[in-house]
């Protein structure tokens, strides 16, 4: 604890060390995955793994807590936990919070395994287990109330239709949710070989994706490592009309690619880039911010707060997430009596190239 100034009766010399210019931002996270599903707990796994939040680095972690494959033919299929998780890793997710359900589990069920999931720091969630009409709700909610308590994420669902009409008349403009498309062809841990998953695993494929990426980046014509092929390939025609209607559409190129990287939204946060670049950029002046909270709100300390949060944007440019930012922080008198400090930043977010238009010039 610091000395004292209020009281000085015996002589002496009092100091004072005044920190709040050393304030600066820590590590942000913003490629953590949240994935909840049906799994059995494997023979060796601690009492208690389902209905609690687990923290993998690999899947090698996750077949320590959870059974991969059915011991008998009369088991039930409770293993989508583990499908979700082999194709989350398998394109490129390194940290995933999984919350494991005992089958059969209601929508009630899945409903408090998101809520247990919001309590730590993702970023990107999932329940490829829903249909896609359920996982709408379910995720829409969970991702606004999250934002409500100053959480931001996104969620990624697949499209369950069949047919481009069907899928598109799924789209329900969201701009923290994805909705990919069609069913992929991957490994699948149960059958220790090659097979047809549903979409909501495709979702877990994007999502594994974008966790890789940094906020920046966008999933558009990136290749997904861990996918081997589509249930369903799509026309030219066909792929305009799902990109029209904001699907996150995949296509086999050279590779199971995705053809651009979009929300449903199809408005200012039409690019997955620009949500991320957002979402970053609010996770970080949080965390600037928030030590200043119970400091003296003097022209010092403010343009300590100005400091650190104009460090943080600074490095946002340097990383190339933004090409510009404005910065002003400030207090009226009316401000510091109400304790507030009012802090305005304007952002012009990277966007990614979607489109190239080249002319030829023949002579």
């Amino acid at each position: 604890m610091e000395e004292a100034f209020a009281e000085q009766i015996v002589p002496g010399t009092f100091i004072r060390v005044l920190s709040e210019g050393l304030i600066a931002p820590k590590g942000i996270a913003f490629g953590n995955v949240g994935i909840v599903g049906t799994a059995a707990a494997a023979a060796d796994a601690p009492a208690g793994t389902l209905g609690r939040t687990h923290i993998l680095g690999s899947l090698e972690d996750a077949q320590r807590l959870f059974k991969a494959r059915p011991v008998n033919n009369a088991d039930a299929d409770p293993f989508s936990l583990m499908r979700g998780l082999a194709v989350l890793f398998g394109n490129g997710a390194r940290t995933v919070y999984a919350h494991g359900l005992a089958a059969p589990a209601d929508t009630a069920a899945f409903n408090a395994g998101i809520a247990e999931l919001l309590k730590d720091e993702i970023n990107i969630l999932v329940a490829p287990e829903l249909t896609t009409e359920v996982a709408r709700t379910a995720l829409g909610s969970a991702l606004e109330t999250a934002e409500n308590d100053g959480r931001d994420l996104m969620g990624v669902i697949g499209a369950d239709a069949v047919g481009v009409a069907a899928i598109g008349a799924q789209v329900v403009a969201n701009k923290r949710i994805v909705l990919a498309a069609p069913a992929v062809r991957a490994f699948d841990p149960v059958v220790g070989d090659l097979a047809v998953l549903p979409a909501g695993f495709s979702a877990c494929a994007v999502a594994g994706l974008m966790a890789s990426l940094a906020p920046q980046s966008s999933p558009t014509n990136k290749v997904l490592p861990g996918i081997a092929g589509l249930a369903t390939r799509f026309s030219y025609g066909e792929l305009k009309a799902l990109l029209t209607d904001n699907v996150c559409v995949l296509e086999d190129r050279q590779g199971i690619r995705v053809v651009r990287g979009i929300t449903t939204e199809g408005a200012a946060f039409a690019q997955i880039t620009t949500r991320r670049i957002v979402d970053f950029a609010k996770a970080g002046v949080r965390q600037v911010a928030n030590p200043f909270i119970g400091k003296l709100n003097n022209e010092r300390v403010r343009k300590a707060l100005h400091g650190a949060l104009d460090s943080f944007l600074t490095t946002m440019v340097v990383d190339e997430a933004l090409t510009g930012y404005e910065l002003e922080v400030k207090a009226s008198r009316a401000d510091e009596i109400a304790g507030r400090c009012v802090v305005n930043v304007s952002m012009q977010p990277t966007f990614s190239i979607d489109y190239i238009r080249v002319t030829l010039a023949l002579s």
